[in-house]
C-alpha cells in the first residue's frame, strides 16, 4: 500500500504545490487524478517514489519511507512513472534497448529480458521501430515507447502522468485496454493523471486536486452525477453523461436504469423511444466564411529521415495542400503519420527532399528565412523546447526584442501576449517557466510567438493537457486570432477541438494525405474512421448511432450544444 500523510511541498519562491495531502492507494487499485493546470497533479505523482521529498508529512511505500535515502533505490522498483513528456525518461540509441534498459539495471535474466521486450513492443505496436532510434520518433510515438519500458519492469504500483495527451484516439483506448490488463494480469496498481474525463470515468476511484489540496476521492458515478460541482472546479464531463444530464433537464424521457457514464450505443437505445417518428428538417449550421486566397501550400512535398543509413524512411511524401487565408486548419491523423514533420516545413525548419512550400505564392526556400519564421510561427509540441529565460516574461519578451523592437512596445507586447492566453503578468510574469505545469507552459510557449505578432500560427498539439476550462480559453483566442486576419493550422488529437474549431482538415497516413477538405463534411463521412484511422467527434458518433436505429435524424453535428438543439426540436 501507497500511504500519504499530511504531505505538504513547495517549489521556489514559497509557492505552497501540496498541502496536508492524505491519502491511501491500495494494491490492485485503479484510479484517476484529475484537476486544473497547476493543480498539484504531477507534484503529488513525483512525491509518491521520491522524486520529490516532503516538506511536511510522509510518503510509505509497503512501509518504505521516501524519506530514507536507503530505500529510494527499492521504492522506484516498486513505483514506476512515465512522465508527462516522454523526452525526460528516454536515454537509449534504439527502442528495443529503451525498453530493456530498465531491466538491465534490474538484473533481469536474459531471456525472461528477452521476453518482456518483445511482448511489449507487440502490445505497443512498435516492433516496427524496434532498431529506430527513440528521439526520431513522432511525440505519440516517444509516449508508447516510454510506457512500455515502465510496463516491461513490472512495478507494484505504476503512476502515469497525462500519459495518453499525444497519442490519437485508437492508440488512447488501447493503452485504456493495456492499465486494464496490468492489474488483471499481474495485480499492478495503476495511477493515472489525465484531463480526459472518459478515461477518468472508466477507473473505479477518482482524486480531485485543487490548490494543492486533495479535494475529493469518490468513486466516477458519484463524482459525474454532479455536474455542477466539476463545472465550479474547472473540469468537464464525458460526452454522453453531459447529453444525459441536458435532455434529464429538458424533460426528455431517459429509462431510471441508464448508467451515468454510457457508452454511445447504450445512449441511442435509451434515447430511440423518445425519438419523434417523423422525418426532422435538415438542422445544418452554416460554415465560417473565409478567405478563397490561399496563403500557404505545399505540392509534392517530401521529406526523408535518416537518408543512407538502415532506418531510412519518408517522414512525408507526395503532399499536396492548400491552407486558405484566414481559415483554421486542422492537421490530423494517427500517431507517426507525419503531422509534425509536414509542420515543420512551414516556416523552413525542415528543408524538403523533394517538393516545396509556398508563402503567398513564392517558394519560402527563395526568400528570407529569418522573415519567413517571422511571418509563420511555430508553437512546439513540447515546450519545453522554446523555453529557456529565467522568469516567464524575459521568455515571452525574447522574440520581439530580438526583431527589434523598441522597449515600451515589447512592455505591451508581453502584457498582451500573457493576458491573451490567460497567465496575468502580475501572477506569472516574474515564475521561472521551467517550474510552470505542462499546461501552463504550452500557454507560455504560445504567448512567446503572439508577441511577434504573426500572420500565419502552426501549433503542434496546442490544448494537449491542458484542463477543460484552459482549453476553451485557448479555442475562444483562436477564434479571436481567425476574426483578426491569421491563419492557423492546428495539429491535434482532440476531435471534438476539430470539430469546434476548424474550418478545414486535412488528414495524414503514413505520410501521404488521404482526406482534406471543409471540417463537417469530412467528420460525418461514414467511412472517415476507416480512412483516417481515427475516430469521429463524440456529438458525430452518437447521431450515427441514433440514425443507425432507424431515428430520422441528421448525422452531421458535430457540437454537443447542436445536439442539443434537435432534441429541443424533437420535444416541441
Amino acid at each position: 500500500m501507497i500511504r500519504v500523510s499530511n504531505l505538504s511541498f513547495s517549489y521556489s519562491r514559497g509557492l505552497p504545490a501540496l498541502r496536508a495531502v492524505d491519502l491511501e492507494i491500495r494494491p490492485g487499485e485503479r484510479l484517476a487524478i484529475i484537476g486544473a493546470n497547476g493543480s498539484g497533479k504531477t507534484t503529488l505523482a513525483r512525491c509518491l517514489n521520491g522524486l520529490h521529498l516532503p516538506e511536511e508529512g510522509e510518503v510509505r511505500v509497503d512501509q518504505l519511507s521516501t524519506r530514507n535515502p536507503e530505500a529510494l533505490f527499492e521504492i522506484r522498483r516498486r513505483v514506476g512513472m512515465v512522465f508527462q513528456n516522454p523526452d525526460d525518461q528516454l536515454v537509449s540509441t534504439a527502442v528495443e534497448t529503451e525498453i530493456a534498459f530498465g531491466l538491465e539495471n534490474l538484473a533481469i535474466p536474459h531471456t525472461e529480458m528477452r521476453e518482456r521486450v518483445d511482448a511489449a513492443l507487440r502490445a505497443f505496436h512498435l516492433e516496427p521501430y524496434r532498431h529506430h532510434p527513440p528521439h526520431r520518433l513522432s511525440g505519440g510515438e516517444k509516449q508508447r515507447v516510454a510506457i512500455a519500458a515502465a510496463v516491461a519492469l513490472r512495478p507494484g504500483y505504476l503512476v502515469l502522468d497525462e500519459p495518453t495527451a499525444l497519442l490519437d484516439p485508437q492508440s488512447r483506448s488501447e493503452v485504456g485496454a493495456l492499465l486494464r490488463d496490468l492489474r488483471d494480469q499481474f495485480g499492478i496498481s495503476t495511477i493515472h493523471i489525465t484531463q480526459l474525463p472518459e478515461e477518468a470515468a472508466r477507473t473505479e476511484r477518482i482524486l480531485v486536486m485543487h490548490g494543492g489540496s486533495l479535494l475529493y476521492d469518490a468513486p466516477p458515478d458519484e463524482l459525474l452525477a454532479d455536474p455542477a460541482l466539476l463545472q465550479d472546479l474547472g473540469l468537464d464531463l464525458p460526452f454522453t453523461c453531459s447529453l444525459g444530464h441536458r435532455l434529464r433537464r429538458m424533460g426528455f424521457p431517459l429509462p431510471e436504469s441508464l448508467p451515468i457514464h454510457p457508452d454511445a450505443d447504450v445512449l441511442a437505445a435509451a434515447v430511440l423511444p423518445g425519438c419523434s417518428p417523423s422525418p426532422l428538417p435538415p438542422r445544418i449550421p452554416s460554415s465560417r466564411s473565409v478567405n478563397p486566397s490561399i496563403k500557404l501550400k505545399t505540392r509534392n512535398l517530401a521529406h526523408v529521415y535518416d537518408q543512407g543509413l538502415p532506418t531510412e524512411h519518408a517522414g512525408i511524401d507526395a503532399v499536396d495542400i492548400d491552407i486558405p487565408a484566414g481559415g483554421i486548419v486542422a492537421l490530423i491523423g494517427p500517431s507517426g503519420s507525419g503531422k509534425t514533420t509536414l509542420a515543420q516545413h512551414l516556416n523552413g525548419l525542415l528543408k524538403p527532399y523533394r517538393g516545396s512550400v509556398l508563402l503567398d505564392a513564392r517558394d519560402i526556400w527563395d526568400q528570407d528565412l529569418t522573415q519567413v519564421r517571422r511571418r509563420v510561427g511555430l508553437v512546439f509540441q513540447f515546450p519545453e523546447l522554446q523555453l529557456f529565460e529565467e522568469t516567464v516574461e524575459q521568455d515571452v519578451a525574447f522574440g520581439p526584442r530580438n526583431l527589434g523592437c523598441e522597449p515600451g512596445a515589447v512592455e505591451e507586447l508581453v502584457t498582451r501576449a500573457l493576458d491573451e492566453v490567460g497567465l496575468p503578468r502580475a501572477q506569472f510574469g516574474q515564475r521561472s517557466p521551467l517550474y510552470l505545469s505542462g499546461g501552463e507552459k504550452r500557454r507560455i510557449a504560445l504567448a512567446g510567438i503572439l508577441a511577434m505578432d504573426p500572420e500565419v500560427l502552426v501549433m503542434d498539439e496546442p490544448t494537449a493537457g491542458l484542463d477543460p476550462r484552459a482549453s476553451a480559453t485557448m479555442c475562444d483566442l483562436f477564434l479571436r486570432l481567425q476574426s483578426q486576419g491569421k491563419t492557423l493550422v492546428l495539429i491535434t488529437h482532440d476531435m471534438d477541438i476539430v470539430a469546434q474549431l476548424a474550418t478545414h482538415i486535412v488528414v495524414l497516413q503514413n505520410g501521404r494525405v488521404t482526406l482534406q477538405g471543409e471540417v463537417r463534411t469530412i467528420l460525418s463521412r461514414p467511412n472517415f474512421a476507416d480512412l483516417s484511422g481515427l475516430t469521429p467527434p463524440a456529438p458525430v458518433r452518437f447521431m450515427q448511432a441514433l440514425a443507425a436505429r432507424g431515428a430520422s435524424v441528421p448525422t452531421n453535428l458535430l457540437t454537443i450544444a447542436e445536439v442539443e438543439a434537435i432534441f429541443q426540436a424533437m420535444k416541441k
